[in-house]
């Protein structure tokens, strides 16, 4: 199942977008800390504007990336996709 992990300043801001968009809240993951997002796999990045003002920022951002690439080292050589 894809997940959103929403990159907020707050999680009532995280909700917020959820709620609006229509996401269901088991598809949404607020990204509260670099250990809350570590290893995740099929997962779309949402940024609102309240993200870019926190401190771990920069944090977060390696490990979606971090993150991107695993996923993509995994899925190289699958032709149709794996399913993992």
């Amino acid at each position: 199942m894809l997940m959103y992990v929403v990159c907020a300043g707050t999680q009532t801001e995280a909700r917020e977008w959820a709620c609006h968009h229509k996401v269901p809240t088991r598809q949404v993951l607020y990204a509260s800390s670099t250990r809350a997002i570590e290893g995740l796999r099929d997962f779309a990045v949402v940024r609102l504007q309240g993200f870019f003002g926190r401190e771990d920022a920069d944090d977060i951002e390696a490990v979606l990336r971090r993150n991107e690439m695993k996923y993509r080292i995994h899925h190289a050589g699958c032709a149709n996709g794996c399913g993992g």
